[in-house]
């Protein structure tokens, strides 16, 4: 997950990136059919402080977003697209797809910005679904990226990407940039789940990703030690025996198994 590396070990920020509040939820119906929901909101009094009060809100088109379905999976539909403005400065767009297999669907692990998605382009490290009918209930199997494509195991970054979180006047930068920095994707089972592997349930709800920015700046000591342990391309078995203790972040996979009628 190429969003987690580089929030885990704070390098190739961008403004934009800082800015940023995405949510995904899948929906999957007994029959492997279902709804993709996907709002991406970007802070815009942040944004504008970044760039002198230039920046207007970044509207996703509805071109775009259509280029998003087609990249999600063969039979993804645009179903519905509205702008957002929430009360904490906020402001972005909802987009809802539908799909009638979730086995032909592939969820990118990072934020989508829409202006940067090219049609029949691949996400690096997509979240990819297996869907069976059983008697009387259905199984799905949702298998996570471990390890990027290409990625080598335990390479460290440069000294010079690494902030130093030790550093009082760079960690004030860090939180001030991250402001308001959330990320979800949730899976919803529409009906009662018998049984599931997952960490992280809610009723018919699991969580594969919650990241919280603010919650996870606020121990800079666990920060700080996280940051020694992790390389950029760690997976998630290597980053994972690292967060039980750690507020604001939630991973679970690589591979969820959920059985629902």
């Amino acid at each position: 997950m190429r969003v987690v590396r580089l929030l885990l070990v704070l390098v190739a920020v961008t403004s934009l990136t800082a800015c940023l509040n995405s949510t995904t939820l899948v929906k999957v119906k007994p029959d492997g059919s279902g709804t993709v929901e996907q709002t991406t909101l970007i802070n815009m009094a942040a944004l504008k402080g970044m760039s002198g009060g230039q920046s207007s809100a970044p509207m996703t088109s509805r071109e775009e977003l259509e280029r998003t379905a087609a990249k999600m999976g063969k039979g993804v539909r645009l179903l519905t697209t509205e702008p957002i403005k929430v009360a904490n400065g906020f402001e972005g767009t909802k987009a809802i797809f539908s799909f009638d297999d979730i086995n032909q669907v592939e969820i990118s692990q990072d934020p989508n910005m829409g202006g940067d998605v090219r049609a029949g382009a691949k996400a690096e490290s997509p979240v990819k679904f297996n869907f069976t009918r059983n008697a009387g209930t259905s199984t799905l199997t949702i298998n996570i990226a471990d390890r990027p494509s290409g990625a080598k195991p335990e390479t460290p970054a440069p000294p010079s990407e690494m902030p130093d979180l030790t550093n009082p006047m760079i960690m004030g930068m860090i939180k001030s940039m991250f402001q308001g920095f959330k990320i979800n994707i949730d899976l919803e089972v529409i009906g009662s789940i018998v049984k599931t592997n997952a960490e992280y349930v809610a009723g018919p709800r699991i969580t594969m990703l919650e990241m919280d920015m603010a919650a996870l700046l606020a121990d800079e000591a666990k920060l700080k030690a996280l940051q020694g342990k992790v390389s950029p391309d760690a997976s998630f078995s290597d980053i994972k025996p690292y967060l039980k203790d750690i507020k604001g972040i939630k991973i679970d996979g690589p591979s969820i198994s959920v059985e629902f009628k």
